[in-house]
């Protein structure tokens, strides 16, 4: 059997990113960027106001308090999208909106609550100091700074500097077309009475999520039964359809476990048993020269050797530069028990607790329960050689749900 690290290394150089495409800003969510992306020009492209208020020289303030207003006449308005019209010269003031561009001569803004109009003059109550409450131009990104780099998906953040940067289209990679396959004459969709040894096909839906989530689109949807011509047939379809291949069920070492052989047959198979628990009889192949991933039929085998040996190609694939989940260091909250031999996923509560991060393993970690993978946010990793972790000890966590 290969390693986790083996099989993650294997996948990953056989999984090259696909080809970029231009596309408009309001196409492009989700996205990796394909190119690096340079500020032309100075943002903001203008000194401007941080307040409503009224634009000073500083100097004109001197001496203004609460009890004593110094008073400046008023030259006129200057709301937020129009040029400058009047210039401030000593003893004036131009009434101002948040957003608008400094006029000439001004060096500060004073808050409109401390100012109080009395016809064409305002009396000025806080002593401004030379640049106060004023934006200035290149203050949040200079001409010539790199504000995003390729591999970054573009999330709301993201867009919004392509935005501002003046970006109406963007260079970004095409994301993968996946084809999930389900199978095994045990399956049956979620409609209707389950008949005697039938079970429901979770494994269409979750895999179904996890390839969303992953950024990709998923080009076709389906289910076959236990038979190897069947297999065969559906297969080529899904080769056909899309960039990737994911199939569950059928590569472990039963009787009626036809994916494995017909895979083999078909196309390539580099592995198929990795040193993981859940999901030892996990297949890596390709067909029609596209990736092709075997996943274990147990359902939470299925959802996690995705998330450890199939979202990280799939990231690499839509070019994204982070493809892996983050990880960190946890307080185990009660002993955990392992045989030694295969690198074990605990699902887990992964939570902060008086400044320190702390783990709790969860009930039901068997293959089939997926309550447990319901309720948990994060995986604890226990080495291979490990015979065991107690409380209190320190250990490796996957984040699954940051937000969770």
């Amino acid at each position: 059997m290969l390693t986790v690290d083996q099989a993650q290394e294997a996948i990953l150089a056989a999984c090259p990113g696909l080809n970029p495409v231009r596309l408009p800003l309001l196409d492009a969510y989700g996205h990796a960027l394909a190119e690096e992306v340079v500020a032309d020009a100075p943002l903001p492209p203008f000194d401007n106001s941080a307040m409503d208020g009224y634009a000073v020289l500083a100097a004109d303030t001197s001496g203004a308090s609460s009890e004593h207003g110094v008073s400046l006449r008023v030259l006129g308005d200057l709301p937020a999208g129009q040029a400058p019209r009047f210039t401030v010269t000593p003893g004036t003031a131009v009434r101002i909106m948040t957003g608008a561009p400094l006029p000439p001569g001004a060096d500060a803004v004073v808050m409109v609550e401390d100012t109080r109009t009395e016809g064409e003059t305002v009396l000025i109550f806080d002593e401004a100091s030379a640049g106060q409450h004023i934006r200035p131009a290149g203050d949040d990104v200079a001409p010539g700074q790199t504000v995003l780099t390729a591999g970054r998906a573009l999330d709301a953040a993201a867009l919004a500097m392509l935005a501002a940067a003046g970006r109406s289209q963007v260079m970004v990679t095409r994301r993968p077309r996946i084809a999930v396959l389900t199978t095994g004459d045990e399956v049956v969709d979620t409609d209707g009475p389950l008949a005697p040894g039938q079970i429901r096909n979770s494994n269409r839906y979750g895999l179904y999520g996890q390839v969303r989530d992953a950024g990709c689109e998923l080009s076709h949807l389906a289910h076959v039964g236990d038979d190897p011509e069947a297999v065969r047939a559906a297969l080529r379809a899904a080769a056909d359809s899309g960039d990737a291949v994911i199939t569950t069920g059928g590569v472990s070492v039963g009787d009626y476990d036809f994916m494995k052989q017909v895979l083999q047959d078909m196309g390539q198979m580099d592995f198929w048993r990795v040193a993981v628990k859940p999901g030892k009889p996990l297949a890596f192949g390709s067909i029609s020269g596209k990736p092709l991933f075997g996943l274990p039929g147990n359902p939470v085998s299925a959802m996690l050797t995705f998330e450890l040996f199939v979202r990280p190609a799939l990231r690499k694939m839509a070019g994204c530069s982070r493809i892996h989940r983050p990880c960190a260091t946890g307080v185990l909250k009660s002993d955990v028990r392992h045989y030694p031999g295969r690198r074990e996923f605990q699902r887990a509560r992964i939570e902060w607790e008086e400044g320190q991060l702390v783990a709790r393993p969860l009930s039901g970690q068997g293959s089939h329960q997926l309550f447990g993978l319901v309720a948990s946010n994060g995986l604890i990793v226990i080495p291979e050689e490990s015979e065991g972790v107690a409380a209190g000890e320190t250990v490796q966590v996957i984040i699954l749900n940051e937000g969770e």
